[in-house]
């Protein structure tokens, strides 16, 4: 999921443009681009995330690319009266950030705020429609399992591993027609990528790296289909890259 989503983000981003991230959990993707040479705003709804991320950049001598915010998806337009109006060349979120925000209908316009003209926006989200799930579940006899995100709020652990597996946030699903719905008319939608939709989501990769050869066709048969109209649209995850009008 990582690697696919940098690949989009290295072909949205170039070195010397200054974007935000939203969700920036312990600042991966944020340091990752700052090696590379892009400016990186990292915000994140946790305090110790942002102090570690801003540990992190420290630690790497990334101080003068990456700096950090405590704020939630639903408040990120603050960074305007800081940096001022349009000041961003772009923004990013990946992993599933924006479903746990229960009032994203309030994100696009504060994206507005800060995203020049042009500007992209590049976000993962999780899908309301799972074509590995629909076909799945009902194989091992959990049919409730494979509709579970039509129309419904689910519990989503922060981590798959202890202990903060203990904890959870609610987390709605949108579609990519929902999402670039909810981004007009501020952003023009440009692209979008599928992923997993084939290949398992994350809570059974346990089982990848056991099954490696076997899933190897899978793979091959996403990166070849990721991006084609309907297939992209059935992915665990979707990604999406939106325009600045």
């Amino acid at each position: 999921m990582r690697a696919v989503f940098r690949q989009v983000l290295s072909r949205t981003f170039l070195e010397g443009q200054t974007v935000f991230e939203i969700g920036c959990g312990t600042g991966i993707d944020a340091l990752w681009l700052a090696r590379s040479g892009v400016n990186v705003v990292a915000t994140d709804i946790s305090r110790e995330m942002v102090e570690l991320v801003n540990k992190k950049a420290k630690h790497e001598g990334l101080t003068d690319r990456v700096r950090v915010a405590n704020l939630r998806a639903s408040e990120i337009g603050v960074l305007a009266d800081e940096y001022g109006e349009e000041f961003f060349d772009g923004g990013f979120s990946h992993a599933g950030a924006l479903n746990m925000e229960p009032a994203l209908e309030l994100v696009p316009s504060q994206l507005r705020r800060l995203v020049r003209r042009g500007g992209a926006f590049v976000c993962s989200i999780i899908n309301k429609i799972s074509l590995f799930e629909l076909l799945f579940y009902p194989l091992v006899l959990r049919p409730r399992k494979a509709f579970r995100r039509l129309g419904h709020t689910v519990p989503i652990p922060i981590s798959r591993e202890p202990p903060l597996n203990r904890y959870v946030v609610p987390a709605r699903f949108y579609s990519p027609k929902d999402a670039a719905t909810l981004f007009r008319p501020d952003f023009a939608f440009e692209s979008l990528q599928g992923l997993q939709i084939f290949l398992h989501p994350a809570n059974l990769a346990r089982y990848y790296a056991d099954l490696l050869v076997a899933f190897m066709p899978l793979e091959i048969l996403e990166e070849t289909l990721s991006r084609v109209p309907p297939i992209n649209a059935w992915g665990h995850h979707s990604i999406l890259t939106f325009r600045r009008s």
